[in-house]
């Protein structure tokens, strides 16, 4: 297809209702812009798919609340996703196809661009992100991808779409895998990019819907801010780990990067002046991942700003100091990390190494200052057994049994193709040895992909449905939970029963203080 157009298209690939603004490609989309493009952004949030929607499926196995104004703001599409994309390159004639691809949308994302390489063989596909980055090779692979981005693509995708548009030679581009009949030209990245010098993200190249976002039932707009890329830890279950290694590795430097305060500060009003949100949403990894300094100066300039907020931060960075000074000034809920709860399995599997001890401790700082949180926990590992799952729900019923206003989140671990654990289940041949296995299914279904025995499987979905219950409910109820584990008629009859019970016991968390939040 020729093209003289101006335009570059952007490709969401997202799951039925998983909204939330995506920083980076927003990011991409201001440098393009920046650079005299004109970009469009197609997303597939509205779209349904063959993933149940992530927010149905936290709230039916009792981790969140129902959405209450989910029809208000969120608008399923009855159109057809091809159709639709098809008709939008049509219209708009974009130079190149820039898609951001996670492992967990992979096959989604191939779905769409095997389709747009039918109708537009000439239409040059560029794949970019933490997924092409870690595995290159099997992207290039793949006949309807031209070009893998290799790192953070802020600079490196302007100076593409500029020899694009001038008709250049494409192969010796830094920062890209480039594919030229049949031959892959794999230039080195160009590193990383200057977070306090990038232009701030670009939010309006997306659909008003992505901006609304759940918090306790009911759907808030929210704005997303980066205060930080990256991760200081490496745990063996994440990709930042792998990531930080590969910047180290090619002199790079240090891929965890913290943005200056004022910096982060000017980010906010302009977003907020521009979009008028009702809260903001911190995506960085570990917020107070940095020195009680700097957290101080941000408490002090955030004062102003006068919007709730919420931000996930590691357990060992919380301290009583800290939440207080960041309540005072609008933090309204935490999200953070406990893992496991055996703590010879934490330290040895995921190499966290705080104790269950310290987690209690964190659950009093919280206590103390009346912050609620949610905790997030894995299960369905190698090596892991029943007794070790309990583990986990023991503690997690201990922490409640202290405070009311946390929740708990659940998942079934599942590992991702970068990381140290993928290569520990290829080991222990709970993966397919061919390195076919791509980790798009998501943690949120119940279903292992590991090649445990059916009737552990079983076991393993049985108790991630009711892990709220255990958590929640008193141990007496317990022999009646193990039969909600089943699913079968007699086990969804007491699941249902059990879950009117545990209404009761639930806290009721409300906006309290927050008076532009309340009104909604």
């Amino acid at each position: 297809m020729q093209s003289k157009s101006n335009t570059i298209l952007l490709i969401y690939p997202t799951h039925y209702k998983v909204t939330g603004l995506p920083v980076g490609l927003a990011s991409l989309a201001s440098n393009l812009r920046r650079g005299g493009f004109e970009v469009l952004v197609f997303d597939t949030c509205f779209y349904k798919d063959e993933v149940k929607d992530q927010e149905s499926t936290r709230a039916s196995i009792l981790s969140t609340k129902k959405i209450k104004n989910e029809n208000v703001y969120w608008k399923p599409k009855t159109s057809d996703l091809k159709e639709d994309i098809i008709a939008l390159i049509n219209k708009s004639r974009p130079i190149v196809v820039g898609i951001t691809v996670l492992e967990n949308t992979f096959r989604l994302s191939l779905e769409i661009i095997n389709h747009i390489k039918e109708c537009f063989n000439d239409l040059i596909v560029v794949a970019g992100g933490i997924f092409p980055t870690l595995s290159p090779d099997m992207l290039i692979n793949e006949s309807s991808i031209d070009i893998v981005c290799i790192g953070e693509g802020e600079k490196s995708f302007v100076n593409l779409c500029n020899k694009i548009k001038n008709n250049e030679d494409l192969s010796s581009v830094e920062g890209f895998w480039v594919k030229k009949n049949g031959i892959v030209n794999k230039n080195k990245s160009l590193g990383l990019t200057d977070i306090n010098k990038n232009p701030f993200p670009d939010f309006s190249v997306f659909d008003e819907s992505l901006f609304y976002k759940p918090m306790q039932g009911r759907l808030l707009k929210m704005i997303f801010i980066e205060a930080a890329r990256g991760c200081a830890l490496k745990c063996p279950y994440c990709d930042n780990s792998k990531l930080k290694e590969y910047y180290a590795d090619n002199t790079f430097g240090n891929y965890y990067r913290y943005m200056d305060i004022n910096r982060i500060i000017e980010q906010i009003e302009y977003q907020v002046e521009k979009h008028s949100p009702d809260f903001i949403y911190f995506t960085s990894a570990d917020f107070l991942g940095t020195s009680d300094r700097k957290i101080e100066q941000f408490v002090n300039k955030y004062a102003k700003i006068k919007l709730p907020f919420t931000f996930q931060t590691r357990l060992e960075t919380i301290t009583s100091k800290r939440i207080k000074a960041l309540k005072d000034v609008g933090l309204f809920w935490v999200r953070t990390g406990v893992e496991h709860g055996n703590d010879a399995f934490r330290r040895k599997m995921l190499d966290r190494k705080y104790s269950n001890s310290y987690v209690i401790e964190t659950v009093e700082v919280l206590k103390e200052n009346n912050m609620g949180a949610s905790m997030q926990n894995m299960m369905g590992f190698p090596f892991e057994n029943r007794e070790m799952i309990f583990d986990t729900i023991n503690l997690n019923r201990k922490m409640y049994q202290i405070y009311k206003k946390l929740q708990f989140n659940i998942y079934i671990f599942t590992p991702f193709r970068s990381t140290a654990l993928y290569g520990l289940c290829k080991e222990e041949n709970l993966l397919p040895k061919d390195d076919s296995f791509v980790n798009d299914n998501g943690p949120m279904d119940g279903e292992t992909p590991l090649a445990f025995p059916d009737s552990y499987k079983k076991e393993l979905k049985g108790l991630w449905r009711t892990f709220n219950l255990y958590v929640k409910l008193p141990e007496e109820y317990d022999a009646q939970i193990r039969i909600a584990e089943r699913d079968d008629e007699e086990g969804r009859k007491m699941f249902n029963y059990l879950s009117g019970v545990m209404s009761d016991y639930e806290y009721e968390i409300e906006f309290d203080n927050y008076d532009n939040v309340e009104s909604l």
